[in-house]
């Protein structure tokens, strides 16, 4: 597969790609409106490679959620706190979930060609001494992609025999909390399929922190990898 940025130019090189029948991933996505416009992206191309008789028995498309950096690395505390809106870690994990599993539920109502795929999950929250992985126990029996890093995968076996696995895909975000995250404008405009355009998809907080992280991390690599050469070159 092919990764694509959440970015306008992005979902419009996602069609692109797949009307040619290539696999695409979409990254860097955090909010509905992003998630959406890439499944769009992705059913139009479809459309144009089934109408050029384009092969696509191997062609796949997965549209991923960088879960809990949408939570921990944009303005939703931020926001919170300026509102006076209290939220708890599981507060926060709820705003992820909310916008993940309205997106897997939009994406199988419509008949959407791609699978969710999600990433950056987290063991947490913490309630009453006891640890959860809501990222993964939340969306337990849904048709999604799970990207576990060995980090994850480490501390899920610190707790895992705790672990009670049932479906719970179809269920709810509870009101309340639901009703208290729409008061703050970071979640409500990314729980919106409208709320935002394609235009400020690469202007997102969370975009723009996790580009500079990633670019960081790419010119860290390129040093390495110099400074080896030179080595053995010198």
């Amino acid at each position: 597969m092919i990764k694509v940025p959440g970015t306008k130019e992005g979902y419009e090189v996602i069609k692109v790609l797949t009307s040619r029948g290539i696999s695409t991933n979409n990254t860097l996505t955090f909010t509905l409106p992003q998630l959406m416009t890439c499944a769009k992206a992705v059913k139009e191309g479809v459309a144009i490679a089934k109408k050029n008789g384009v092969d696509l028995t191997r062609w796949r498309s997965v549209i991923t959620h960088m879960t809990a950096r949408y939570g921990d690395l944009g303005d939703l505390r931020k926001e919170a706190d300026a509102l006076g809106i209290e939220i708890s870690e599981a507060d926060v994990r709820w705003a992820e979930l909310a916008i993940f599993k309205k997106a897997y539920r939009l994406v199988k109502e419509r008949n959407y060609p791609s699978k969710m795929l999600i990433c950056s999950m987290r063991v947490s929250p913490i309630i009453n001494g006891k640890k959860h992985t809501w990222h993964l126990e939340k969306l337990a029996g849904g048709d999604i992609v799970f990207t576990c890093p060995p980090s994850y995968i480490e501390g899920l076996f610190e707790f895992f025999d705790d672990i009670e696995f049932r479906p719970q895909i179809e269920e709810e975000v509870p009101k309340e909390v639901l009703d208290k995250l729409m008061k703050i404008p970071y979640f409500e405009r990314a729980y919106r399929e409208d709320g935002y355009r394609p235009e400020e998809f690469d202007t997102h907080p969370v975009m723009i922190a996790t580009a500079t992280e990633f670019s960081k991390a790419t010119e860290t690599m390129v040093e390495f990898v110099a400074k080896r050469l030179a080595a053995k070159c010198g």
